[in-house]
């Protein structure tokens, strides 16, 4: 699927329109009901249009790691738990994320140099890769704003978006050439 000029002012207007409209929230969360919900209607969206499995495992992966940080801090506010106990919520939600989409045969199959990168099939490297950006992301944002004692608005919100979004068009100049369908 070829990506036209109309389709990435689309996506260019929409992504504008989301900036003008987060100011207008007066507090935000990095990993936040409204950030999870969105990333689930871009993931079924992208399905639908054939979006390489890469990509939509990028983002699937953010969509776990920031709903099982998101539910983690509801479990940390109501109950004292420990850290080992975290990580158990943590992971029970990445899983449970995932797991559908395992039923539902992405996951299946033999490898072969069609749906595998690195020899990992591309949905799993995506969920993976975007798992990974997606825990980072708030870090890196304290990171910086201890390194300059100021923080951008919604820095951490941004700096994961970016994250996501410059891994997203990487893999896709990656996959458009060596797919084979």
């Amino acid at each position: 699927m070829r990506i036209t000029a109309g389709v990435l002012r689309l996506i260019a207007s929409l992504l504008m329109a989301a900036v003008l409209l987060s100011y207008s929230i007066p507090t935000a969360s990095a990993m936040c009901p409204l950030c999870t919900a969105g990333a689930a209607i871009g993931l079924g969206i992208a399905r639908y249009y054939g979006v390489d499995d890469t990509i939509v495992g990028i983002w699937l992966g953010a969509l776990a790691v920031s709903t099982a940080l998101w539910i983690n801090r509801i479990v940390k506010k109501r109950v004292k738990v420990s850290t080992g106990l975290q990580a158990l919520v943590i992971a029970a939600v990445i899983v449970s994320t995932v797991l559908p989409f395992y039923f539902a045969g992405f996951f299946n199959g033999m490898p072969t140099m069609a749906n595998t990168i690195l020899g990992v099939n591309r949905l799993v490297f995506g969920v993976v890769l975007g798992g990974a950006i997606s825990f980072i992301g708030a870090p890196v944002s304290n990171h910086i704003k201890r390194r300059r004692n100021a923080a951008v608005p919604y820095q951490s919100i941004l700096l994961t978006l970016g994250l996501l979004v410059a891994a997203s068009l990487l893999l896709w100049l990656i996959t458009k050439n060596y797919y084979v369908v």
